[in-house]
């Protein structure tokens, strides 16, 4: 059972990870889509 338990656990752990890194992709990619015009406008 406790086996079980640890295995939901890392899969929990694993997808919570996965759920920020896309978090961190999606405000990488806003912030770009921000910067990019700025920096063209610039130019």
């Amino acid at each position: 059972m406790s086996d079980y338990r640890s295995e939901r656990e890392q899969r929990e752990r694993r997808r919570r990870t996965l759920v920020r890194a896309v978090c961190i992709v999606i405000a990488a990619a806003m912030l770009l889509s921000l910067v990019i015009p700025a920096i063209y406008a610039g130019l």
